[in-house]
């Protein structure tokens, strides 16, 4: 998973974020596909975890700030992917033969990945531009 400046919000501190969470989600898929240390899979889950409350708190600050419209369903969808990383959580924790399944690349994949670029590319992007808007 790349990051590309498709991905962009327009929003500085939101989008140092995002380039952060794309290394650590990458670095997580790393460690899986290379059956690594249960330990270090599941310290980086951690991590993907305060890092990812951090940042909704973060983006969800400055939409309150900024009296942005979408603001529920933005919360929505950030509850949603700490349930599903929850899930993640629990399946990692999971005991596993020789470390890592296939199961769990899988549920990375459709969990993390797949939900952070639609999120950034869909929602947050939307957020960037009514920003954007507000300042010119």
């Amino acid at each position: 998973m790349e990051w590309t400046e498709d991905l962009a919000t327009g929003i500085q501190a939101v989008d140092e974020q995002h380039r952060e969470l794309f290394r650590r989600i990458n670095a997580l898929v790393a460690a899986i596909k290379q059956a690594r240390c249960k330990d270090e899979i599941d310290a980086t889950i951690r991590f993907l975890d305060e890092y990812s409350r951090t940042h909704f708190a973060d983006e969800e600050r400055a939409m309150k700030e900024s009296s942005y419209g979408g603001l529920a369903e933005h919360q929505k969808q950030h509850a949603a992917y700490l349930a599903n990383l929850a899930e993640l959580q629990q399946e990692a924790a999971a005991p596993r033969i020789k470390g890592v399944s296939y199961d769990l690349s899988v549920t990375t994949n459709q969990i993390v990945v797949d939900w952070i670029v639609d999120h950034i590319m869909q929602v947050d992007r939307k957020f960037g531009a009514f920003l954007s808007n507000r300042l010119s």
